[in-house]
């Protein structure tokens, strides 16, 4: 009988921890370059039934498997390809990765993802999909929370003006001020990029951001690698598709309600039975 209380119990626990991962989807499903969490659920091992001398012979008769309840292994973000929205934003950079090879990893085709490098306000470095960029007050680009965006030098970009209009962003992330005027024209850096090969090994911080063990600037690509395009006074918008989220959340209550019941049916039969060694 504990069995199947541990079964049930499990069972909410791994479904508590899928409503946490989609209730935060949907809350950042406005937030530009948020990739969505995966919480895919795993079964534990089935167990194997026998009654002892269950024929006239006494060998043992099966009875069939129990399941042993479920888990949540881990959750990822999928990388999947947000939407992209025009902004007319003079600092607004979105990323295309789609056109981007995948490598063979452990016998299987993974696809590469690419990122736009940050220094934070610690010092640590992170990447982000996040191109909602702004100037600071000392003519810094910033991300949309503060942190520092890195050029192909692995530097911050400086020598900004926030209240310059009149910038252009080339295909290869070089930051052109005054493109029309031959006599200002100047280029003040270049947008540095990164590109993951396996984007399993990222870690997703509270941010949105992501984090990989030993990554630092010498991981910015000097060039421009082929598939990846760059998109000017654009933001790429979440992947979160909200309906799907919207559907799987209910979906997911209803299983939870249907784990509670079977405890409560456990509870009942637990109560009986006490009752019974009492008389």
């Amino acid at each position: 009988m504990l069995r199947g209380i541990d079964s049930a119990a499990s069972g909410m626990i791994a479904l508590q921890r899928k409503q946490d991962a989609l209730t935060n989807n949907l809350a950042n499903a406005e937030t530009a370059g948020f990739k969505q969490d995966s919480s895919p659920l795993r079964s534990f091992p089935e167990m194997l039934l026998e009654q002892i001398r269950g024929n006239q012979q006494g060998a043992r008769a099966r009875l069939g498997t129990i399941s042993m309840g479920v888990y949540n292994q881990e959750i990822l973000p999928l990388f999947i390809q947000g939407s992209l929205k025009e902004t007319n934003m003079p600092f607004d950079v979105a990323l295309m990765d789609e056109g981007l090879v995948p490598t063979v990893i452990d016998g299987r085709p993974v696809k590469p993802a690419a990122f736009f490098a940050v220094h934070t306000r610690e010092g640590e470095f992170q990447l982000t999909r996040n191109g909602q960029f702004a100037v600071n007050e000392n003519g810094e680009l910033v991300t949309s929370t503060g942190d520092f965006v890195l050029g192909k030098n692995g530097n911050r970009i400086v020598g900004l003006d926030p209240e310059l209009k009149d910038i252009s962003i080339t295909a290869d992330g070089e930051i052109i001020l005054n493109p029309d005027n031959p006599q200002s024209r100047a280029a003040v850096g270049s947008i540095g990029f990164v590109i993951v090969q396996n984007p399993s090994q990222l870690v997703k911080r509270d941010n949105g951001q992501f984090t990989l063990e030993g990554a630092g600037p010498a991981m910015i690509a000097d060039q421009l690698p082929a598939g990846l395009l760059i998109r000017h006074k654009m933001i790429e918008q979440s992947n979160v598709d909200m309906g799907q989220t919207i559907t799987e959340m209910m979906a997911n209550i209803r299983l939870y309600e249907a784990n509670q019941k079977v405890l409560q049916t456990y509870d009942k039969s637990l109560e009986q039975l006490n009752s019974i060694g009492r008389v």
